[in-house]
């Protein structure tokens, strides 16, 4: 018998992920300006294409969706699900610093919890307020910092010794990247200095409802793993790394399970800016 492939770091991001956070974030973050009908909308961090497929759903046959995102894994997997579900979404891997698109060809640019990568943020800013119609709209989800989510926090402290042991250049800089953009008034100062204007900033939250709790340490970990070259070419120092971390953590986990769930509140600021 063949064993069964090992899925990919998009394919657990989309099975675990995004029911959990992505899913009930989209709806947030869609809300706070809804995509009208025959509205071009642009995604970018797209993934695996979740807000993508929401807003084709609410711009209609008339509108536009193009999906960017820098991970061609992600790509992969969001053009699969949009041509299975039978939604209009072009999806293409791109640079959101520079993005590969006209000037003003969008009325509407989404991000869900992207803009805190950017290795130049501001850059990354004025690309979305380039390819914006005069008057259009960016709606951008951030999470709040790294003392709203303790969970995250609590796990990146001992995360960080043991990927050092390893050899592993990986800071705790790096693990709290997620909510490395939690202060409100840094995110409104990048979105004035990028030339927005009427920028108005809200909080959010969700309970993120994580299945099959004895799993969640190891899905976690497989999403850090994707990005570790270490990790890809010695899949057994991963395998050893996971056992150490899963040892240390299940105290921590267990006091956020509910029955069969680890439910997790986090928190996001909303931004919406005109251009």
């Amino acid at each position: 018998m063949t064993a069964q492939a090992r899925p990919s770091p998009a394919e657990v991001y989309e099975e675990y992920f995004v029911p959990a956070i992505f899913d009930p974030l989209t709806r947030l973050l869609l809300d706070a300006a809804p995509p009208q009908p025959d509205e071009g909308v642009l995604d970018i961090a797209c993934g695996t294409g979740v807000v993508a497929r929401r807003a084709a759903t609410l711009v209609g046959p008339a509108g536009a969706i193009v999906g960017m995102d820098l991970n061609p894994g992600m790509i992969e997997v969001a053009r699969r699900l949009s041509a299975a579900d039978g939604v209009r979404v072009e999806f293409r891997q791109g640079d959101a610093q520079e993005l590969d698109l006209p000037d003003g060809g969008f009325d509407r640019v989404v991000c869900q919890q992207g803009v805190q990568f950017l290795a130049d943020r501001e850059a990354g800013l004025r690309e979305m307020r380039r390819v914006l119609v005069p008057g259009g709209t960016a709606v951008l989800a951030v999470w709040q910092g790294p003392e709203r989510h303790p969970l995250y926090t609590a796990m990146a402290e001992v995360e960080a010794p043991h990927l050092t042991a390893f050899g592993l250049a990986v800071t705790m800089e790096d693990l709290t990247a997620p909510f490395s953009l939690g202060d409100p008034a840094d995110l409104r100062a990048l979105l004035t200095e990028a030339g927005f204007r009427e920028v108005d900033i809200t909080e959010a939250s969700i309970d993120a409802r994580f299945a099959t709790p004895e799993r969640f340490v190891e899905r976690l970990e497989y999403a850090y793993a994707a990005v570790v070259p270490a990790f890809v070419e010695d899949p057994e120092m991963f395998t050893q790394y996971l056992a150490n971390i899963t040892s240390e953590t299940t105290a921590l986990v267990e006091a956020y399970r509910d029955g069969d769930h680890v439910i997790v509140p986090m928190h996001t600021h909303i931004a919406v800016a005109r251009n």
